[in-house]
């Protein structure tokens, strides 16, 4: 019975965006840290990518009936283990500036309001997230914040 109050709603949701953009700052600041290494290509977690394969799965779930659980399925880029866990492989960046006289395609403003833009969501999720377990939390205890 407890699997399926963690499975249903917007819990599962919201943890698989949390995973992404855990995965996605991780990346973003290796390549605010290597600025200044000859020869780094700024790398990416295709957004678009993963969105695209979050609104499938919800279909899918929708449509599965009430017992249904979210289902991630592999993209290009993205892939999910047995739990559930998101295994992303970076791209290169290839339009994110010129490139440097040291082969480097480095355009740290982008990156940063990137970082700003993913750790937002983030703290969204997070938020949004830690609502939905204090609501949990209420109704099984049977008591009203």
């Amino acid at each position: 019975m407890l699997e399926n109050l963690l499975n249903r709603g917007s819990l599962p949701v919201l943890q698989q965006v949390m995973s992404f953009t855990e995965a996605r700052h991780n990346v973003l600041a290796n390549n605010v840290s290597n600025f200044d290494t000859v020869g780094y290509k700024m790398q990416d977690l295709p957004e678009a990518e993963f969105f695209a394969e979050l609104d499938r799965a919800v279909q899918r779930r929708s449509s599965g009936g009430s017992g249904a659980s979210l289902e991630m399925r592999a993209t290009k880029n993205l892939s999910w283990d047995e739990q559930g866990r998101l295994e992303a492989v970076p791209m290169e960046l290839e339009d994110s500036n010129i490139l440097f006289h040291d082969e480097n395609n480095r355009f740290v403003e982008k990156q940063m309001s990137a970082m700003a833009q993913n750790g937002l969501r983030h703290n969204v999720a997070t938020e949004l997230l830690r609502q939905q377990y204090n609501l949990l939390r209420s109704a099984i205890s049977g008591r009203m914040y």
